[in-house]
């Protein structure tokens, strides 16, 4: 048999902690001394750690204290229940990531803080992806645009954004330049290989994107491209005679 004491110090949970379990009926010890302290057996310090197993696992000591009390059903409903509850939360927070590296990834861009955009972004990311992209449902079949939805949420390094923020940064600080020059070539060659890279040599996406851009009003869902961007690429392909728009 152990003390409060001795369990305490043996298993890490404070006395104080002990005294709670007991007072709300989670924990309660198997005897007491004549003098009334407090006496918990090996049963006991196993349901301690059951307890501090399922705490661990992000279940409430409500939730706990159920489990322990029902049968080994409700406990494998319960551990189901919380796992799925986990998968949400992770989530939850994957989003949360991609919108703080959006909004952080936007103020480089930018050379600053734009509200408007920043705005724009945290909206985005509170909405469901399919619902951002619905605007452009004209120019995207649902495949293509669970590709992009993906490649946003699932598959984009820290290293892929910065490459893609890189070259579209090069085109909008060179928006003037003539579109013949090799310089403007270039930018457009280096634009092609990272959306290649990104979207795996997927040319009918990147066409249907491109259509989409050029005819969009409002949205943030492609940042940090724009109509200017878009424009810009449209002018060095007619230069080169490459441009192939039926519209």
């Amino acid at each position: 048999m152990y003390t409060i004491g001795k369990l305490s110090k043996n298993t890490g949970v404070t006395v104080r902690t002990l005294d709670y379990y007991d007072e709300i009926g989670l924990i309660k010890p198997s005897s007491k001394t004549e003098g009334g302290h407090r006496l918990y057996s090996e049963d006991d310090i196993l349901r301690l750690e059951r307890v501090l197993a399922l705490k661990y696992m992000g279940f409430s000591l409500e939730q706990i204290k159920s489990i322990l009390e029902n049968s080994m059903l409700t406990w494998q409903e319960s551990i189901k229940q919380q796992l799925e509850l986990v998968k949400r939360e992770q989530e939850r927070l994957q989003t949360l990531e991609q919108a703080l590296l959006g909004v952080s990834y936007s103020i480089e861009m930018e050379g600053g803080i734009n509200w408007q955009i920043i705005f724009s972004i945290i909206q985005l990311y509170q909405q469901d992806p399919e619902d951002a992209l619905k605007q452009y449902k004209d120019y995207l079949n649902n495949d293509e645009m669970k590709k992009i939805m993906d490649m946003n949420v699932k598959n984009m390094s820290e290293e892929d954004i910065r490459d893609w923020m890189k070259v579209i940064s090069e085109i909008k600080n060179n928006l003037d330049i003539d579109p013949a020059s090799k310089k403007a070539q270039k930018l457009v060659e280096n634009f092609e290989n990272q959306a290649n890279k990104m979207f795996g040599n997927d040319e009918e996406l990147l066409e249907n994107m491109g259509e989409a851009l050029r005819n969009f009003k409002e949205g943030i869902a492609f940042y940090p491209i724009n109509k200017e961007v878009i424009h810009f690429i449209e002018s060095v392909y007619m230069a080169k005679g490459d441009w192939r728009n039926d519209s």
